[in-house]
């Protein structure tokens, strides 16, 4: 029933859980009534020991809220055992009864995440001037030290480092890393015309901008700024000449994933992204940095 009401095959989306759970890459529990009937299903994966995703959490329609509660704790109690997990996140895509409520009451924070896109064909791509004391270069392996110390400092305290987990701490580093030694998912390849930095006079690292492409699309890994240089238009004049340079190379369009809330959004939208798709998730830190982050 949950496949139908997103529009896909019943069938193969049973085979894929199947397939998944068969090699242990998936962890799953069934809600059933008295009748023996089920009600519900949730599943949840491991990225490393300290990182639970909740990829599903469907009750039927008709069930009472207290019933989608209940799977919910089941399923945060099933997670919390293990003592090395330090963050949750659970999709909230299915507006199941009693999923939020639940979510709300293990005070989780919750949070919009967007895929962005901006077609490079018909809209020129805007030309700004670099700030008086800065210049731009392409990614050198001699700054690569400070560029690692930068992702770490420049997501420390934003939304993203809450929001996305592999956004925390050293694992944007290790993803940059990753990247640019071409471990990038699926088919990507670093974009190294349209992965940028911004030095100041003393040649310290100020930005960068770090992008991957497919034969046909970039798309942005990653955009930091250190705080000390911030406001002074390095994120826009970044970003906007990774965009020329990816249209240089003849390539259609460049994406984005951002938080809503996060300020790189603004600048985003006022570069001509529009969104995609868009969708919201629950999450929850063992340390409680997300509760600053909670609405209302």
């Amino acid at each position: 029933m949950r496949a139908a009401e997103h529009a896909r095959d019943p069938e193969e989306s049973l085979a894929q859980i199947q397939r998944a759970l068969e090699r242990g890459r998936l962890q799953a529990v069934c809600l059933y009534d008295d009748a023996e009937k089920p009600r519900g299903f949730a599943a949840w994966r491991w990225h490393g020991d300290d990182h639970a995703q909740v990829i599903v959490q469907y009750v039927l329609p008709i069930v009472p809220p207290a019933l989608g509660e209940a799977l919910v704790d089941y399923v945060f109690s099933e997670v919390i055992r293990t003592h090395d997990v330090q963050v949750i996140e659970a999709r909230m895509r299915d507006g199941s009864p009693g999923v939020r409520a639940a979510w709300v009451r293990h005070e989780a924070a919750f949070f919009e995440r967007c895929r962005l896109i901006r077609p490079l064909g018909q809209v020129p791509v805007p030309i700004l001037p670099i700030p008086p004391g800065y210049r731009l270069d392409r990614w050198d392996d001699d700054l690569l030290p400070q560029i690692d110390v930068l992702a770490s400092n420049a997501h420390q305290d934003g939304i993203e480092a809450v929001a996305v987990p592999e956004s925390a701490g050293a694992a944007v580093a290790e993803r940059l890393h990753s990247a640019r030694a071409g471990h990038a998912a699926s088919d990507r390849r670093w974009h190294a015309e349209a992965s940028l930095v911004a030095l100041d006079r003393g040649n310290r690292v100020a930005g960068y901008v770090a992008v991957t492409a497919t034969p046909g699309e970039a798309a942005v890994l990653d955009l930091a700024v250190h705080p000390q240089h911030r406001r002074r238009g390095l994120g826009r004049l970044l970003l906007a000449r990774s965009m020329a340079a990816c249209r240089a190379a003849g390539l259609a369009a460049v994406t984005l994933a951002v938080t809503t809330r996060n300020p790189a959004r603004r600048l985003a939208d006022q570069l001509g992204f529009q969104p995609v798709t868009c969708g919201e998730v629950a999450i929850w830190w063992r340390d409680g940095r997300q509760t600053v982050w909670r609405e209302g």
